[in-house]
């Protein structure tokens, strides 16, 4: 399911959420118009808390869940210091 999408597809906007390891955004797709919700991790903070398999765990089984109360995850993509769900 990773896309071929970077950071710089989108329009950040406000910040909708924080938690211990991210924040979710906003964005806008440049191309398209379309709304997301984007959730960006650094990487350090990852690899700090030895997360990797949890996190990978975390876009499986969101790549499979189709629920009316859990946001849909359309992809995810990476950069040098952030991974983006």
């Amino acid at each position: 399911m990773e896309t071929k999408w970077t950071i710089k597809d989108f329009n950040l906007g406000n910040t909708k959420g924080e938690g211990k390891f991210g924040k979710v955004f906003m964005a806008t797709h440049k191309l398209t118009g379309s709304l997301y919700a984007i959730k960006k991790i650094p990487k350090q903070i990852i690899k700090s808390h030895m997360l990797e398999s949890q996190l990978a765990l975390e876009i499986k089984l969101q790549s499979f869940l189709n629920h009316p109360n859990i946001l849909r995850l359309y992809g995810f993509f990476d950069d040098y210091e952030n991974i983006y769900l």
